[in-house]
């Protein structure tokens, strides 16, 4: 789920300035400026009604099977099939798939109460662990390098965390009917104006995100969302550059919304950290 992105040209109108002279004396007065012309209002309709419609549809509904594809960034080209569980502003998920880089690997990984836990041979802790416990506040080198993807992977399965406090920043650029494996839908293009998003975003870390897009001249983000005929996603794509992880471009899919899930966590003995680059990943 890749995320187009867009520069929108902005017309400014120069400032007319005009002199007059007083009828009873030959000293002229000051130079008066106009007043500068209103900015022209964005003719494109906004999206924050059918985003909270359908942000709370996800709430209400709680839970989804999804199957994710695309670049996971340092970790490779992913395909994955798991459950997203969605309770209050988290998403708890399990998914299972392979990814590929300089080889296919296969991929295991649970995210549960903001806590990433890893399964691939290319990050053991080491021989007797098989999962990587990720923080996103974390100090070990696992976390400082893999947590950045790992948020992105999060979001991307979960489009509340991509627009919720930022619906009034958020324009329709299209509409079109749409397929999504054989479900009729509806797919809207939309773009997150980032200079609007940076003043009104709830959380500051999603504040400096956009204020640093907005200063790297990406005035709009760009996303793909397919709703289906209940309203709720079917699909979700978005691209976007992480620090550490580099090109993220994830498209996740979803069917069965409200269907059971079950996500384990992993046997707190099968955990570790990694202090360093695992022997998989060291140089030759």
């Amino acid at each position: 789920m890749p995320r187009a992105r867009t520069r929108t040209a902005v017309l400014s109108a120069g400032l007319a300035l005009t002199a007059a002279l007083g009828a009873c004396t030959s000293e002229p007065q000051p130079h008066a400026a106009a007043p500068r012309a209103a900015a022209r209002p964005d003719p494109r309709p906004a999206a924050e009604s059918m985003l909270a419609d359908t942000i709370g549809k996800i709430n209400s509904t709680g839970t989804a099977h999804a199957t994710m594809t695309g670049s996971l960034g340092v970790v490779g080209q992913l395909n994955a099939d798991g459950v997203v569980r969605y309770r209050g502003p988290q998403a708890d998920l399990a998914l299972d798939g392979k990814t590929r880089n300089t080889r296919t690997e296969k991929l295991a990984v649970s995210i549960v109460d903001n806590t990433g836990y890893l399964n691939t041979p290319l990050a053991r802790p080491d021989p007797s662990k098989q999962w990587l416990k990720i923080s996103q506040d974390g100090s070990d080198f696992g976390s400082k390098l893999l947590s950045p993807a790992l948020d992105q992977l999060h979001e991307s399965v979960d489009p509340r965390a991509t627009f919720s406090g930022v619906e009034a920043a958020t324009r329709i650029q299209g509409t079109a009917p749409d397929t999504v494996d054989g479900r009729p839908t509806t797919r809207y293009e939309l773009r997150i104006l980032t200079d609007e998003a940076a003043e009104i975003a709830p959380d500051e870390q999603q504040r400096e995100r956009f204020q640093q897009a907005a200063d790297d001249g990406e005035r709009e983000l760009g996303y793909q969302l397919w709703l289906d005929d209940q309203g709720l996603p079917a699909k979700f794509a978005a691209t976007t550059r992480v620090a550490q992880a580099g090109e993220v471009s994830l498209t996740s899919t979803y069917r069965d919304w409200g269907s059971p899930v079950e996500i384990p966590l992993p046997p707190a003995n099968d955990v570790g950290v990694l202090d360093g680059l695992p022997p998989m990943a060291q140089p030759r």
